[in-house]
């Protein structure tokens, strides 16, 4: 059985690029939420995670995460009237440092239609935000553990078409390092 964290470390650097493609997709006949984070694409694969009963990060072999799994359905979340992505979030690399490991269960908090979730891992104000992804956000205390993720658009996927196009066009609009190495002859 895994390790139960207290909190979850994160290390934060300066971007290196462009910030990724983001968003959420709620699954209708899952009733979870998938949020993939950044590009994908065949060599950008799992390798890690970290989970609670309701929700689970997949981290790839450099320590960024991936995809976000929330299995508890949008009717049992709680609804927050005010909740909004953050006024001011700097753009950041941020590497997971904890892995295999149980995390504590977030407080997942929604806006009144739904459409952005909250995982709140630490209650009260918190030190700084961070743009993870497009519609992607992290919330960090002094000590840079995580305090919380916001995903802060997130759309109704019938049979996973919504993001598996957004994988199509993430694909074409980051292409891999191989492509980028390797690029097709005319």
């Amino acid at each position: 059985m895994p390790r139960a964290l207290e909190s979850i470390g994160l290390k934060i650097d300066s971007p290196t690029g462009q910030v990724l493609p983001g968003r959420g997709f709620y699954q209708l006949e899952e009733d979870s939420v998938y949020a993939q984070v950044g590009e994908y694409h065949n060599g950008r694969r799992f390798f890690n995670y970290l989970e609670s009963e309701h929700v689970r990060f997949d981290i790839d072999r450099t320590g960024r995460l991936i995809l976000i799994e929330v299995g508890l359905p949008r009717r049992r979340w709680e609804i927050d009237e005010h909740l909004a992505p953050p006024p001011i979030a700097e753009p950041a690399d941020i590497r997971w440092l904890d892995f295999r490991s149980r995390m504590p269960e977030p407080r997942l908090i929604a806006n009144p239609a739904r459409t952005a979730l909250l995982l709140q891992f630490a209650p009260g104000q918190s030190w700084r935000w961070f743009t993870l992804a497009e519609s992607v956000f992290v919330q960090v205390d002094v000590n840079r553990n995580l305090a919380a993720v916001l995903i802060a658009r997130i759309e109704d996927d019938l049979a996973g078409r919504q993001i598996a196009a957004f994988r199509r066009l993430t694909s074409r609009r980051w292409p891999s390092r191989a492509r980028r190495a390797n690029p097709p002859s005319a």
